[in-house]
């Protein structure tokens, strides 16, 4: 009976073991799947905590430089800093002396899919900025712009200095009348219209007759091929649909971030950033030129429409015409001078308003009243007077980038962050088509019982 209880015991002894031993590697084995996805959490976590620091610093975006200041951008860069987490949270942890039972060897860690600063052409940066603004509530007078966006549409599609060349071009080609001399001979009557001298100053530079102060513009000039809206963009897929995209918000955005003439930010390679969104030239000098010329078109067309419809301002440029012989001789030339003068009274009027804007003054859209008037033309000068309330700078320059579809208010601000990371951290490789913001990672591991573990995980900032 003894015997039969000592083989019963044995038999349950190794059963048991086995059981135990088979629970235990069952133990270990889960522990290992526990660790790998600690491991892949921690690793990912602690691949999104190497943000740009100065692109958070300059601009409040969070985006993982996969150039890592210094190398040519590659998702492997970042999968290379997976890996180290990764191994640096398994196998040497686990071959410590002391460490826990079980192995775990990483093989293979592959970024699937990511999503950069570009996805769906700047769409993820915009999101952001407009996320800063929604958090920080930062806004000015550009916001005011967006209900004048008709009335700026309206005057950008003129061009009155087309009309006024064709008046002036219909005067040089009607024949002048002839008078008897002394001598008996018939000479032409010269026309002498005094809107000659002004019509002669509309191919001058504006910063020329507005006598702007260009000191303090930046002399650089950049390479527009090196920069994301000119090279062959790269990583814009995406498939997110919930991108912030406000107008509002992002232009106040662009103001707090961006320095602009009169107000420029310090440690850029372009003092006149904003101007460069609303233009995309290659210099300060390009751009603020390219700006004035479109404020004076602006201008110059509220001022036509306000001339032309002025009843007074249309009696003056009458009674000059026909204080010329030409105009007494032959009355078909009363009409385009009088339409010349007034077209001339508008010019001199835009040149004061040019200048009012740019020496920190306000001129509205469409003004309810002017300073022209015939004598400035009939006196040959120039002339300036205080501005009134309206529009300043800041706000024309606004409305010329919202006159810009979204894609190219995008690209243009990511051209100035890659103008700046540069400059400011001599990252030749910087670029915001390789800031990436969230990624998908699978990572495959060897257990030290030959078990082989697979994991896929995602993560982001947003």
């Amino acid at each position: 009976m003894k015997g039969y209880l000592t083989v019963f015991l044995a038999l349950s002894l190794s059963i048991m073991t086995g059981f135990i031993l088979l629970f235990t590697g069952n133990a270990i084995r889960n522990a290992g799947k526990v660790r790998l996805e600690c491991a892949v959490d921690t690793g990912m976590n602690a691949v999104l905590s190497e943000f740009q620091v100065t692109l958070l610093e300059r601009y409040d975006l969070v985006y993982v430089d996969v150039s890592y200041l210094g190398f040519q951008p590659s998702v492997k860069n970042m999968e290379g800093r997976l890996q180290y987490y990764m191994e640096e949270n398994t196998s040497a942890v686990l071959e410590h002396e002391n460490g826990p039972w079980g192995n775990l060897k990483v093989e293979n860690v592959s970024i699937t899919s990511f999503e950069t600063a570009a996805a769906k052409m700047g769409a993820s940066m915009r999101s952001q900025a407009v996320c800063y603004i929604e958090d920080t509530d930062i806004g000015g007078k550009e916001r005011e712009v967006l209900q004048y966006m008709d009335e700026i549409r309206n005057l950008d599609a003129q061009n009155p200095m087309n009309k006024w060349q064709m008046i002036m071009e219909q005067l040089a080609g009607m024949e002048l009348p002839k008078i008897q001399n002394e001598e008996g001979l018939w000479e032409e009557v010269p026309l002498s219209n005094p809107a000659d001298w002004v019509f002669g100053l509309a191919g001058s530079d504006v910063f020329y007759l507005t006598e702007v102060n260009l000191q303090s513009v930046s002399p650089a000039r950049i390479s527009l091929q090196d920069y994301i809206s000119h090279r062959h963009i790269e990583n814009t897929s995406t498939i997110r649909e919930d991108f912030k995209a406000d107008e509002n918000m992002f232009l106040s955005y662009l103001f707090d971030k961006m320095g602009y003439f009169n107000n420029p930010k310090e440690n850029t390679l372009l003092s006149c950033q904003l101007e460069y969104i609303a233009k995309g030239k290659s210099s300060d000098l390009e751009n603020l030129r390219a700006v004035s010329e479109q404020l004076f078109r602006w201008r110059f067309a509220d001022n036509v429409s306000s001339a032309l419809s002025d009843g007074n301002l249309k009696s003056q440029a009458a009674s000059a015409a026909e204080q010329l012989l030409a105009v007494s001789l032959n009355g078909e030339f009363k009409t385009p001078v009088v339409e010349s003068i007034l077209y001339a009274c508008a010019f001199l009027e835009s040149v004061r308003d040019v200048w009012t804007i740019y020496t920190g003054g306000a001129v509205p859209i469409r003004k309810e009243t002017h300073h022209m008037s015939v004598d400035y033309v009939l006196g040959g000068n120039l002339y300036h007077t205080e501005g009134g309330s309206g529009f300043s700078y800041e706000q024309y320059l606004a409305a010329m980038i919202l006159l810009l579809d979204e894609k190219k208010q995008n690209l243009r601000a990511m051209d100035i962050m890659e103008m700046d990371i540069r400059f400011i951290d001599s990252n030749k490789y910087f670029s915001m088509d390789w800031c990436i913001e969230r990624f998908e990672a699978v990572v495959t591991c060897k257990g030290g019982y030959g078990d082989e573990y697979l994991l896929n995980r995602k993560y982001g900032y947003f």
